[in-house]
């Protein structure tokens, strides 16, 4: 029995579409992921500028240290000198991508400990700037805070606690000055003393940022909800009215035309009677989702109450709309429902009005559903204006 490869055709053309569908879905899926990680990497790139800002303030502080004769010039140099190669190398790690191979994209440790151990190095050298360290130190911890857990914070603090005994220790080695020396270790206890009350506040305004992320969220859903029709899903008549206020302006600031179609389901009360309201409800779904598939992009589609559905049209004069709802409508009639056999085929009436500049929307509106009501008096399933 010889079976060609025509009989088998529709199951491969079948395949290879299935194929082709999937192959697109994953390349807008790769896409979509590639614009939010250059999203993600630009937010990266801006708060490094923001904190290289930071640096600066650092070093004009260091200047006024140097006019009134606490620094000496060479030291000042040499630290803009250093906060300069940093600020170079993490922007060469930011541009060409490489911070993604670190586990933290962003650096934020890394940014931290280069500004802590550089302020360090000017401690050591000038010992009058431990009042400037202790201040940035804390402002630098807090731009941690905002992307790591408590217990990250906890061990760069304790890293930069080290190094400030280190340079502590090391000084007192080269110059052997005990008043120096208590004074440093005056601050040292301070700060460390400091340090987990600090991170204790921080961890609690940052439990009450993510307490507070976690309502906006909710608020935004709920929000979103407040906008949709709960039977269909599509817009509800509130969002409506704003979409048909919203286009109203765009069209008067663009002078572009802007069309309203009001549908009504023929007879949808035969659906209700006939079956059940659960069937009705079914219908309105479905009737609801075939109009969402055929939309424009610039198309705004809802439900006005009962079976009565709006779509507003923008950029489409009188004779676009005529021909979308004509086109509308011939998609909804040969819609298979199962329930046709029992009430026969779903029919959609349509009413259509072009909005005219300087009058108010609701009248746009109003004359829509006028020719909605001519298109039912002249027989059902038909496209007036």
């Amino acid at each position: 029995m010889n079976i060609g490869r025509s009989a088998f055709s529709p199951f491969i053309d079948t395949a290879t579409r299935e194929s082709q569908m999937m192959s697109a879905a994953g390349i807008t899926l790769e896409a979509s992921q590639s614009a939010r990680d250059q999203i993600k990497q630009g937010l990266r790139l801006r708060r490094f500028m923001f904190a290289s800002a930071f640096s600066l303030v650092y070093l004009a502080v260091l200047g006024v240290f140097v006019a009134h004769g606490r620094v000496r010039l060479e030291t000042f140099l040499q630290t803009c000198g250093i906060v300069a190669v940093c600020v170079v190398v993490l922007l060469i790690l930011f541009k060409s991508g490489l911070n993604l191979r670190f586990r933290d994209p962003s650096l934020t440790g890394w940014q931290f400990l280069a500004s802590v151990y550089t302020m360090l190095y000017v401690v050591y050298h000038a010992p009058d700037t431990r009042l400037a360290f202790t201040a940035f130190f804390f402002v630098a911890l807090m731009f941690v805070m905002l992307r790591h857990s408590g217990r990250r914070v906890a061990a760069l603090g304790a890293a930069s606690m080290l190094g400030f005994a280190l340079v502590v220790w090391l000084r007192y080695l080269d110059d052997h000055d005990r008043e120096i020396l208590r004074v440093d270790l005056l601050q040292l206890v301070v700060v460390a003393v400091t340090l987990p009350w600090f991170l204790f506040i921080a961890s609690h305004v940052k439990r009450l940022q993510r307490g507070l992320t976690e309502v906006n969220v909710r608020l935004g859903d709920l929000q979103q909800k407040s906008r949709r029709d709960d039977l269909t899903g599509v817009y509800n008549r509130r969002a409506l009215m704003v979409a048909m206020d919203e286009a109203k302006h765009v069209a008067d600031a663009t002078r572009e035309p802007l069309s309203i179609c009001v549908i009504d389901l023929d007879l949808f009360k035969r659906y209700n009677d006939e079956i059940d309201h659960l069937a009705g409800d079914n219908v309105l779904r479905s009737f609801a989702q075939a109009v969402q598939n055929g939309l424009r992009a610039s198309d705004v589609f809802g439900r006005y109450g009962g079976e009565e559905f709006v779509q507003i049209l923008r950029h489409t004069s009188l004779a676009g709309a005529l021909a979308e709802a004509e086109r509308l409508r011939e998609r909804i009639g040969a819609l298979d429902f199962p329930y046709s056999r029992n009430v026969g085929p779903l029919t959609v009436s349509i009413g259509v009005a072009q909005y005219e500049p300087g009058e108010a929307i609701i009248e746009t509106f109003a004359r829509a559903d006028a020719a909605l009501y001519k298109a039912k008096r002249r027989g059902r399933n038909r496209v007036e204006c």
